[in-house]
């Protein structure tokens, strides 16, 4: 994989009333093909750095949003501005289905840098369990100087 951008994403969760934010900067790659825009890069566990998790996000035109997960936890999560999908979730005591309803989906991705955010609402067997919001800046590596790497609000 080229690790051509710095890519910062930020994700939240909010289950009755409280919420638990999770942020992570690593490196990974970009390209636009297909009418297609993808986002690649992998995670590395904190508690045991052997671990990994390949991550790709894919937003297709017209709004279909993919993110794909292989590794230490994998998932497939489909988001589609007003529409609910069933996705596939693998944690550490076995697979689950969940729906997953999505209320935003905002594109402002180019070679160049830009963001994504989404927003979606998680079920299992129609209640609603939680509301999530991530978000996933990017800058290109050569435009990033070595003391402009860390998140900001």
């Amino acid at each position: 994989m080229k690790d051509d951008y710095i890519i910062t994403i930020t994700g939240t969760q909010e289950i009755s009333g409280e919420k638990d934010t999770v942020e992570v900067l690593t490196t990974g790659e970009y390209e636009e093909q297909d009418r297609k825009k993808i986002i690649r890069y992998t995670e590395y566990s904190g508690d045991d750095p052997t671990l990994k998790t390949d991550t790709e996000v894919i937003l297709e035109n017209g709004g279909l949003l993919t993110i794909s997960r292989k590794g230490e936890l994998s998932s497939r999560l489909i988001l589609e501005k007003g529409r609910r999908h069933q996705c596939h979730y693998r944690t550490p005591m076995g697979d689950i289905m969940i729906g997953v309803f999505a209320e935003e989906v905002t594109d402002r991705l180019s070679v160049s840098g830009g963001s994504l955010k989404a927003s979606y609402q998680l079920d299992f067997f129609a209640d609603a369990v939680s509301n999530n919001e991530f978000f996933i800046e990017m800058k290109p590596k050569q435009n990033v100087k070595e003391h402009d790497t860390h998140v900001q609000d």
